[in-house]
């Protein structure tokens, strides 16, 4: 398949898994609850942006195609930003942002993307850039409309500030399987780890729900 073909199919598979997955937002809830499901997607937010830059910083070495060598130190310095971002507005909600303790299923995700530092670029992009951040615009979408009513100035800082940054961290992967994913071994692999991907990330949403909705 040709590789600009191959991305619009695996981009089509990948929004079919996330239809209807994302257990993250209630659209139907009370502004009281969304307004608890915004303040633990900020928490979460918060480690899982550091994280980030503890796993790009791992892969960089590990990464020898140029043009993705001269991409991913950008989405590094992104992801501090929007580490330093997001703790800030909580602590100016007067929360400790560095109080929060992830679930194991998020420590166990980031462990896993930071040990694949290994694997080919195209199968380490289509896991974090493609699949994960593809999957993250959609959901900060989400979090925004379900959060201009309860927290406006959240809401806008992910508008402004953050989600812009994730559509070029999405974009870079869609790069790197359209430069890379030249022939079928690859595109198999990338699709593959796309899939892995995804149904790690659907784990750590469904656990992380159960949280705030014990909370």
């Amino acid at each position: 398949m040709d590789p600009r073909d191959f991305v619009r199919a695996l981009a089509d598979e990948n929004a079919a898994f996330w239809r209807g997955r994302d257990v993250r937002q209630d659209p139907d809830a009370s502004p009281a609850v969304r307004l608890a499901q915004l303040r633990a997607r900020m928490r979460q937010g918060v480690y899982n942006e550091l994280r980030s830059v503890e796993l790009i910083a791992a892969w960089l070495p590990h990464v020898p195609e140029r043009e993705m060598q001269s991409l991913l130190p950008g989405q590094l310095d992104d992801e501090h930003r929007h580490y330093r971002l997001l703790r800030q507005r909580m602590i100016d909600l007067g929360e400790d942002p560095d109080g929060f303790r992830p679930l194991p299923e998020w420590e166990a995700l980031f462990d896993w993307l930071v040990a694949c530092r290994a694997r080919p670029t195209w199968e380490k992009l289509a896991m974090f850039q493609f699949a994960g951040e593809t999957q993250s615009c959609e959901g900060f979408e989400t979090l925004i409309a379900l959060g201009r009513d309860v927290d406006p100035e959240t809401a806008k800082l992910y508008e402004t500030a953050i989600l812009p940054d994730e559509y070029k961290h999405a974009a870079i992967g869609r790069r790197a399987l359209t430069l890379l994913c030249d022939s079928p071994s690859r595109q198999t692999a990338a699709r593959a780890a796309c899939v892995e991907m995804n149904e790690r990330i659907f784990n750590a949403y469904r656990h992380h729900r159960a949280r705030v909705e014990t909370h």
